[in-house]
């Protein structure tokens, strides 16, 4: 109970610090920014400074969205809904560190005429690799339940199956966060780019592989009966 207080409190801390500090940024941002930029990182449209609002309102209803989760899933077990709180206070902190950033920058090339020398991309993977990482860790603690985790007619069978296909899953997502963190740092942004992408479509093939081993292995044991 003591641990879901500390992530309950970090999750709201989250939830609005992005729109505290965008209401903040406002009293000294230009009534333009730059809003938009191309692949090269050079900015191809501007907007008003307010549109910036957007992503912490974003950041405001996915939080409701996956406090509604934790609570869906705390019926269920108090375990899932500290591993949710804590699931979400990660996917929340990338919207933190976006909205710092896009201010930054937005701020720099605004009112000082500079850009912000480290690349925006660079960040971001960085962020999501060490997002990934912590995901992983805490896959294996869920149990079975019916919002979060690698979820197939499989997996949810059965406890055994569901605790299997999580520690795979998870050994899967830390795996990833480190290759994206160490690629990110040795490889070029689109490179870096290149390789997120792969990871997206590679992250869950271990783990769905292994329940369609005990679906075959299910399947033996019914015809052998």
């Amino acid at each position: 109970m003591r641990h879901e207080k500390l992530w309950r409190t970090l999750f709201y801390i989250l939830m609005g610090l992005p729109l505290v500090v965008t209401l903040a940024a406002l009293l000294v941002l230009p009534a333009e920014i730059p809003m938009h930029y191309n692949a090269a990182g050079e900015v191809n449209r501007w907007g008003s400074k307010y549109e910036m609002l957007l992503l912490p309102l974003i950041t405001l209803l996915m939080g409701v969205f996956l406090l509604k989760v934790s609570w869906w899933s705390g019926k269920q077990t108090g375990e899932n809904r500290t591993a949710v709180l804590a699931i979400g206070c990660g996917a929340l902190l990338v919207f933190n560190v976006m909205t710092v950033v896009f201010l930054v920058k937005a701020y720099r090339i605004a009112a000082l005429g500079t850009g912000l020398e480290l690349s925006v991309s660079r960040i971001l993977f960085g962020v999501t690799g060490l997002l990934l990482f912590c995901l992983g860790n805490v896959m294996p603690k869920l149990r079975r339940n019916g919002w979060c985790g690698v979820r197939t007619a499989w997996t949810i069978e059965n406890d055994e199956n569901w605790r299997r296909s999580q520690v795979v899953g998870g050994g899967v997502m830390m795996a990833a966060g480190l290759v994206l963190a160490v690629g990110n740092v040795l490889l070029t942004s689109e490179e870096a780019s290149l390789l997120f992408s792969m990871l997206c479509v590679v992250l869950m093939i271990p783990a769905l592989l292994i329940a369609l081993a005990m679906l075959k292995r299910k399947m033996e044991k019914e015809k052998n009966r």
